[in-house]
């Protein structure tokens, strides 16, 4: 008899039976209240990283562009300079918030599931809004800029 095994245990994994009445059983209680299901998507789970332009590897940063399928960038109006320390928070159609986070760089790149989402982006105080629609196999872009200091 051949067994897998987790990459992470080294005792089998179980087998399609045991799967079966444990997803019976979760479900029975889930109908009657007593186990609530998780979340669609939980904060941790938003894959997302920050980038700058001085020191940072133009290849690299143009990997992130494709791992990502949604980029955020922030700058100053007229100049274009580039912003840091940029407080993001990211809700989805239903409002609920799927992540908030301080990007360290101007670039922020982010994985989200497909689906409609508002982006609130502050820095010094000042909030910005945008909404995107995320659709498979796309990326997009936001582009914020703040008024000159």
């Amino acid at each position: 008899m051949k067994r897998c095994y987790c990459l992470w245990s080294s005792r089998p994994l179980p087998g399609a039976r045991t799967l079966l009445v444990l997803t019976v059983l979760v479900l029975g209680l889930a109908i009657f209240g007593l186990v609530r299901p998780p979340l669609a998507l939980a904060e941790a789970e938003v894959a997302h990283a920050s980038g700058g332009i001085g020191d940072d590897d133009p290849i690299a940063l143009e990997a992130m562009r494709h791992d990502y399928n949604l980029q955020l960038v922030f700058a100053l109006k007229g100049s274009g300079a580039y912003l840091a320390d940029v407080k993001v928070g990211i809700r989805n159609a239903a409002g609920e918030r799927v992540l908030a986070t301080t990007s360290p760089g101007p670039l922020f790149f982010v994985s989200l599931p497909r689906g409609q989402y508002r982006v609130d982006a502050e820095f010094k105080g000042q909030q910005l809004s945008q909404s995107v629609r995320l659709a498979a196999g796309r990326r997009s872009e936001l582009f914020f800029y703040w008024e000159h200091e």
